[in-house]
């Protein structure tokens, strides 16, 4: 097989459930290095999808292709370019770290050393821990270890659900740096998590869903776009003129309930004291500018709320 563009091809794919529609015509592509964030509200079709990345549900309609392989019709070779995450992994408690390791290993398809074993183990931070008890592992400790027996054949995709459930702040630093690892030597990464803020440290690359229904599939960068900050316009007494006089110098003004607000990218130009001057030229009451920045949390929840509206008004 050549060269693959792509490490993850999902097209077209539908899941209909008892005669309803889990899934519709859901189509994304993960290229080498890249980490996905995968989002939608509960009950969105998440978890379906990575059923069937996973091969744990097959889709109604529609192609996935995993390092080039169809999972439907060459399920064994697509498998075994994935490893997988779901929350938090569950190992034998009164064994080592390294026994369980030992244990998963034994059940790959490919051969594994004890050598193997001890760079993964080392290179999830786990050297030094690796014959202490399992129930003895810190959150943090477990969630490494997950990370470990997922990738120990050497995965060149991660699909992880909820992974960074229950991490303290040491732990979420942690586990960042080793999905950054991850992707460095060209493989590529699902993330499915409610922890947005999270997602935007480590993500380059947004997926939403929306009951079933595709709302996003591309760069973080795009998704959040030039226009992503917000400038919220206080004054005093009637909102009309204000408005008027900024939609007249060409400025794009939202009327909100009790302010105005412009998008703008104000990571180069700052047009706060533009407007104040503009305002207080007209004799306009400014009480306020006030700058926003929206995080992929605020982006995310607006994107929910335009497809939503969207679906009423049709």
């Amino acid at each position: 097989m050549g060269k693959i563009n792509y490490l993850i091809e999902v097209k077209n794919v539908s899941k209909k459930i008892k005669n309803r529609k889990i899934l519709d015509n859901i189509s994304f592509k993960i290229a080498p290095g890249r980490i996905m964030g995968f989002l939608g509200p509960n009950g969105a079709g998440k978890t379906t999808m990575l059923k069937i990345l996973t091969g744990l549900m097959f889709p109604t309609s529609g192609d996935i292709k995993i390092c080039g392989h169809n999972i439907q019709k060459d399920f064994e070779k697509a498998a075994f370019n994935l490893g997988t995450i779901i929350e938090n992994p569950e190992f034998y408690n009164y064994m080592s770290g390294f026994n369980n390791l030992q244990i998963f290993a034994d059940m790959s398809r490919k051969s594994i050393s004890k050598d193997d074993l001890m760079q993964t183990l080392t290179r999830t931070g786990l050297k030094g821990a690796e014959h202490q008890k399992v129930k003895g592992y810190s959150l943090g400790m477990r969630q490494r270890l997950g990370v470990a027996n997922a990738t120990i054949h050497q995965p060149k995709v991660l699909i992880l659900d909820e992974p960074m459930n229950g991490l303290d702040p040491e732990g979420m630093k942690d586990f960042r740096t080793l999905m950054k690892n991850f992707v460095q030597h060209g493989n590529s990464i699902i993330i499915s998590s409610h922890l947005l803020s999270e997602l935007q440290e480590i993500v380059n690359d947004i997926f939403i869903v929306n009951q079933g229904r595709q709302v996003y599939a591309g760069t973080m960068s795009d998704f959040l776009g030039k226009s992503n900050n917000i400038i919220h316009i206080e004054v005093d007494g009637d909102l009309a003129p204000a408005e008027k006089i900024l939609l007249n110098n060409g400025y794009q003004v939202t009327r909100q309930l009790n302010n105005l607000e412009i998008a703008t990218d104000s990571t180069d130009h700052d047009p706060r004291a533009e407007i104040a001057r503009l305002l207080v030229q007209h004799d306009i009451p400014l009480i306020g500018l006030k700058l926003t920045h929206y995080s992929l949390e605020d982006s995310f929840l607006q994107s929910i709320k335009n497809d939503n509206q969207q679906k009423v008004n049709k």
